[in-house]
């Protein structure tokens, strides 16, 4: 997938509608109905679980992006003060690197990261709803319904550019919302001693700079694969 500061208009119009139509959206619904019907704790790690997961997938889309979301924007539109604010929030709250972050995806923890002391299978059933309550009632949701009828007026490049940014900036919101609590979806299952040893090994070697790695680039040219944006 190209950089999405390089993507020219047509590759970021199809990452738009790519991230609006992501599964994210979808199992939150369906989180959310759960909720409302006040559903047993099974049911809801049922649901967590594919939130959870959907969130990673949502998250390998913006990852690295790393530009400022604020820079050139119209400093005095209550759109702009709204997303400054929110951004103020993010990087006040948010105590993790985007390579920490990223590890956390995987399942993983760094040596500089500091762990969260939540661990969300061990929160109480009233913790939990109201962790939940919180997750999908996060500013991501009612901005992704505004793109999705952005997107249907035939939008100039300008609005999708300022939609995409208060986008970013939701789901950085969702981001911190995760942070001070852990999860491993695979929790319970067991890795042999041989795995568990290679991961120490490529977590210590790529933390002292050591590790060699292969860009996504690399591997596409190897299997003849072209990278593009898919909808």
């Amino acid at each position: 997938m190209p950089n999405i500061t390089e993507m020219n208009a047509t590759e970021f119009r199809e990452l738009l509608h790519t991230l609006v139509n992501e599964e994210l959206f979808k199992s939150r619904e369906r989180l959310a109905a759960l909720l409302v019907k006040d559903s047993p704790r099974e049911a809801l790690d049922a649901e967590f679980f594919h939130f959870h997961g959907d969130y990673i997938d949502f998250a390998y889309w913006l990852e690295d992006y790393e530009e400022d979301p604020l820079e050139g924007l119209t400093p005095d539109t209550p759109l702009t003060k709204k997303l400054k604010r929110h951004r103020e929030y993010v990087l006040a709250n948010r105590k993790t690197t985007l390579v920490e972050r990223n590890f956390r995806r995987m399942g993983l923890y760094l040596n500089s990261d500091p762990m969260p002391e939540k661990k969300i299978t061990a929160l109480s059933l009233a913790e939990y709803r109201s962790l939940l309550r919180d997750l999908v009632t996060q500013e991501l949701f009612p901005v992704r319904e505004g793109l999705v009828a952005l997107l249907k007026q035939n939008p100039s490049d300008q609005e999708l550019d300022i939609a995409f940014r208060e986008l970013y900036v939701a789901y950085e919101l969702l981001e911190v919302a995760f942070e001070d609590y852990h999860y491993d979806p695979d929790e319970g299952l067991e890795f042999r001693p041989e795995v568990i040893e290679r991961i120490d090994q490529s977590i210590a070697e790529i933390e002292a700079g050591t590790a060699e790695t292969v860009t996504l680039e690399e591997v596409a040219k190897e299997f003849g694969v072209k990278l593009k944006c898919t909808r």
